[in-house]
């Protein structure tokens, strides 16, 4: 099966400190990534993209560090709890991608982009300028969190003109809640299609 045109994958923040369970957030998110099981789907998702030649462009938060907010007026709470918490540090397990969600740069061509200071891996980032050198169009989004960087990201594409896809199932949030209600009532809203991971690969099959 050849892969779509100018389509890619758009994996944010897919942390240890996100997914593992000695991560250091994630027990916040347990509930909702057992309710979607999503670290087997996002797992799902890279292994197919791997075996079918569709890169993944990674969208991942500033990692705290020496000198991390220093001189900063206007952080949000946020990111200074990301500098409380000392969550994803530079250099750290925690800020290493989790096992089986690894990028594969050289045989798969998957890129790293710059990182992103908020929510969208778009804003103060290289995400755009490495999607137009490709000619991608295509954007399938998975990862964390559902309503927040996630789908923060998938709004600046949507504001951009890139036609997206939203996996409900390769995601979670703070809360079972609040992860349902972005996949099923905002989601709906600005993205072109909403599926899950085994939806999307099957509506690859007639490609």
């Amino acid at each position: 099966m050849a892969p779509p045109p100018s389509t890619a994958i758009v994996l944010i923040d897919p942390y240890n400190d996100f997914l593992h369970p000695s991560g250091k957030l994630t027990a916040a998110l347990a509930d909702s990534l057992a309710s979607n099981d999503a670290i087997k789907h996002l797992q799902t998702l890279v292994k197919y993209a791997h075996a079918n030649q569709i890169p993944i462009f990674y969208g991942l938060h500033q990692q705290v560090k020496p000198g991390f907010l220093a001189g900063w007026a206007h952080p949000t709470a946020n990111q200074l709890a990301q500098k409380t918490n000392v969550a994803f540090e530079e250099g750290a397990w925690g800020a290493k991608i989790y096992e089986g969600l690894e990028p594969d740069v050289v045989g798969n061509g998957d890129v790293v982009v710059s990182k992103h200071w908020c929510s969208s891996s778009f804003q103060n980032t290289d995400l755009h300028y490495q999607l137009g050198q490709r000619e991608i169009k295509n954007l399938v989004f998975a990862g964390l969190t559902a309503n927040t960087c996630m789908e923060s990201t998938a709004r600046y594409a949507y504001e951009l003109g890139y036609n997206i896809t939203m996996l409900k199932d390769a995601t979670a949030g703070w809360t079972v809640e609040a992860t349902t209600a972005a996949t099923d009532l905002i989601w709906p809203l600005f993205a072109n299609q909403v599926l899950t991971v085994d939806g999307w690969i099957e509506s690859l099959k007639g490609n």
